[in-house]
């Protein structure tokens, strides 16, 4: 009963995650966004970030549309789950 609750809380939680990234993926999509990363080794070099490539842009309309289908199907299942275990269903 343990490892379930657990799994639920983490498959609910992982699941509002995702819809949240989701979301804001959505309402950022046209910005060429830069990792946290790159932009520090841009910083030192002092050079300028590379244009994105058409598969650069495939992939993150792609990652957008995985965290769109599996971010509610996840908060469902971990929602279902933490209710079950908790008797309420």
């Amino acid at each position: 009963m343990e490892r379930a609750l657990i799994v639920s809380a983490g498959l609910f939680g992982f699941g509002l995650l995702f819809c949240w990234l989701a979301f804001l993926s959505w309402r950022h999509r046209s910005d060429e966004p830069i990792s946290l990363l790159e932009a520090g080794i841009l910083k030192v070099t002092g050079e300028e970030p590379l244009p994105r490539t058409r598969l650069d842009r495939w992939l993150q309309g792609f990652q957008l549309v995985m965290m769109a289908i599996f971010g509610p199907l996840m908060a469902l299942l971990g929602g279902y789950g933490l209710l079950s275990e908790l008797g309420a269903l």
